[in-house]
């Protein structure tokens, strides 16, 4: 849709790319180092000051339907850890507040969807990095909007929610459904509900819960239509000093803290099975570092 809106614009997903057997990562999947550099690379090479990005994460590992498994609570979003599927959804989540925050230093624009009984909101990397942009750009500088997806003709009426650092997001609101609205005018039925053996009632998903995920067109188009708004009124950005400062000085004087919020993105080695994020970019052959870095690297890594 952006690209037909003559927007040059670069998009992240699963379904674009299937890792080859003979490959260990995926440049699609940004739980995967090559997938999570890219991603970087991209917001790195927007124009800045001037750029949008929005996150539309999976929501499968944070949406009521899967606390069961997950036994995630708005008091405890972190979830039973002890699950591949749990870490993935918390590593994937920290990994895209990464980027939020990069996108707001770089004086981007930035949204973020969720349906709307997902527990997302309430993850601790996720409120830390909202109190940060509220320290950077004041009190209204990141805005929430809760709204009905069948307001966009969707399959089934879906209430949504929507984080950003500008206030047009709030015009995805369109007030409440219409009276002609009702259960029975859901053209697909997501879950089924039931009775077990021990009377209680129950409900699970369907085949057709996966394609809500989907963003009806007129979502889309109205994505695009604010889009050039939705950059002019971000706010958030940081003060840079000017002038500005070498990287080397930077580095030097950089307080590392809260380091408990990244426990999952993966930037020590967490995952087993995935090497280090630094090291992965560390051994490209197409790295420069430039004359004045290269004391501080090590020449090979053991």
């Amino acid at each position: 849709m952006m690209r037909a809106s003559h927007y040059t614009s670069l998009r992240f997903d699963l379904l674009d790319n299937e890792k080859p057997p003979h490959r260990s990562s995926n440049f699609m999947d940004l739980l995967h180092q090559s997938g999570f550099g890219l991603a970087i690379l991209a917001l790195l090479r927007c124009k800045e000051g001037d750029f949008a990005c929005h996150f539309g994460i999976k929501c499968s590992s944070f949406c009521r339907i899967n606390v069961g498994t997950s036994r995630r609570t708005a008091c405890g979003a972190l979830g039973y850890v002890k699950f591949q599927s749990v870490k993935n959804g918390n590593g994937l989540l920290e990994r895209t507040a990464l980027m939020v925050l990069l996108a707001t230093v770089l004086g981007g624009c930035w949204s973020l969807e969720q349906p709307g009984g997902s527990l997302l909101e309430y993850y601790p990397t996720w409120r830390m990095v909202i109190r940060k942009v509220f320290e950077w750009g004041g009190p209204y500088a990141v805005q929430v909007v809760r709204f009905w997806m069948a307001h966009y003709k969707s399959m089934t009426s879906k209430r949504h929610y929507c984080y950003s650092n500008s206030p047009e997001i709030l015009k995805f609101d369109k007030g409440v459904l219409p009276r002609n609205w009702n259960s029975s005018s859901s053209k697909v039925a997501t879950a089924h509900h039931y009775v077990d053996k021990k009377g209680k009632r129950r409900y699970k998903g369907t085949n057709s819960l996966k394609k809500t995920e989907q963003y009806p067109m007129p979502f889309a188009r109205a994505f695009c239509d604010m889009k050039e708004a939705m950059k002019r009124s971000s706010s958030g950005r940081p003060q840079i000093p000017d002038p500005l400062p070498p990287a080397m000085h930077t580095l030097t004087v950089l307080q590392w803290e809260d380091t408990d919020f990244w426990e999952f993105a993966d930037l020590p080695n967490f995952y087993e099975y995935l090497p280090n994020f630094y090291e992965y970019l560390r051994g490209c052959k197409y790295l420069r570092i430039p004359e004045l870095w290269k004391p501080h690297f090590p020449k090979t890594l053991s």
